[in-house]
């Protein structure tokens, strides 16, 4: 019964702590009926988490009457160590873009600006980085909008806690084609698929519906020395790689688009439901705008990645 308490206990906390910690000097405080409503608490519970809290100085409130209960200081350190928030772990594509690099350089200087230790872990694959962050191997995963709400879409234990908006996570696609001359798929052809990959699987299967061709898998990554061996005949890649790479002698067309290109464009931050902590941490430190002159400015060579 004791233990049952106390994990009660340590969890409220957790939730509370993540809770406060997106507010700031002179906020209101949520109200016991709003956070027991919030997070399905009860009354006692929601008291004793918020007695912790004071009693341990990370936080120190102030009534003003109807107005409600108002922070007069706040230890964010604090409250990332009530719930084990001092140091993140997530998980993110190869960086073999600029894009890429500066979404790394971007998390690891906002994070190391507010003394948060982040260690990333480079994973091919969004359903591989998905479910390592469902399953709580990691803290996060950086994917495409997309992956994500594919995802979601199969009642994944998943949310976005951080939309960085659209060509964040890349610019286009394009169709790349070993033979020179070509610029459509045609039946007989061998197509490359990544299926680990939910953005390149589902760009793929669009561009081959209707058309009798041989899917070969191979990771994506993979994809322009198998075009160049002739070992596949066409497949999807990434357009930033070829311009920084310069593969001029590559053969490709742009892929028409749809509506749901521009959420492919688009790099989120998934987390957990359970991780609420790491959404606030991701909420309150990570600035979109900040993101972006990072990324253009690793793009353009005027910093060096570093995470």
């Amino acid at each position: 019964m004791s233990e049952l308490f106390f994990k009660k206990k340590g969890i409220a906390i957790e939730k509370i702590a993540a809770e406060i910690y997106l507010l700031s000097v002179n906020d209101r405080l949520p109200t016991m009926n709003e956070l027991q409503e919030k997070y399905n608490l009860s009354r006692g519970t929601v008291q004793n988490a918020l007695s912790f809290l004071k009693k341990e100085e990370a936080i120190k409130t102030k009534s003003r009457g109807h107005l409600g209960t108002f922070i007069e200081q706040i230890d964010y350190k604090k409250l990332q160590t009530y719930s084990s928030a001092q140091r993140i772990i997530g998980t993110m594509p190869l960086p073999y873009s600029k894009l890429y690099e500066g979404l790394a350089t971007g998390l690891y200087t906002m994070f190391n600006n507010q003394n948060i230790k982040l260690n990333l872990a480079f994973i091919r694959g969004a359903k591989e980085r998905i479910e390592a962050s469902e399953s709580g191997t990691y803290d996060f995963a950086v994917v495409s909008r997309f992956a994500a709400e594919e995802e979601m879409k199969n009642d994944s234990n998943i949310s976005i806690a951080l939309e960085f908006g659209a060509n964040t996570y890349l610019s286009k696609h394009i169709l790349i084609f070993s033979e020179e001359g070509k610029n459509e798929i045609e039946d007989g052809m061998k197509v490359g698929i990544d299926e680990d990959s939910l953005d390149h699987y589902h760009l793929t299967k669009d561009l081959v519906e209707g058309k009798d061709v041989t899917l070969v898998n191979y990771p994506a990554n993979q994809l322009i020395h198998a075009i160049r061996e002739n070992e596949i005949d066409a497949g999807v890649w990434n357009y930033d790689e070829i311009v920084e790479k310069g593969f001029t002698d590559l053969n490709y067309v742009d892929i028409p688009v749809k509506d749901y290109h521009k959420s492919i464009s688009e790099a989120v931050i998934v987390c957990s439901h359970e991780r609420l902590m790491i959404q606030s941490l991701f909420k309150k430190n990570i600035s979109i705008e900040q993101m972006h002159d990072i990324q253009h400015k690793v793009k353009t060579g005027q910093i060096v990645p570093r995470f």
